[in-house]
């Protein structure tokens, strides 16, 4: 994965927000991104914000999850899958 670092070198807010995921579930694997990434959250308080919030959800979500969904709850899932 690239970021484009555009004229100055450095990524704006909409390529870190459309990189976010991929860097916040370990998916960039080239140094030199995964600096641009951070650099910039380290100084957009915007981003940074953002990312700190979706670490916190990932987080909360990973607690949540570690039982057993209920049946009811699986199938309500399938039905929205299918009807996509």
């Amino acid at each position: 994965m690239t970021i484009d670092k555009g004229i100055t070198g450095e990524i704006d807010c909409l390529e870190a927000i459309d990189n976010l995921y991929a860097y916040l579930d370990g998916e960039i694997k080239d140094p030199a991104v995964i600096e641009q990434f951070e650099t910039h959250i380290s100084h957009c308080r915007s981003c940074y914000s953002r990312s700190e919030m979706e670490k916190a959800l990932n987080a909360r979500i990973a607690r949540e999850s570690e039982g057993d969904a209920p049946d009811s709850l699986r199938t309500r899932l399938r039905e929205l899958i299918e009807q996509l």
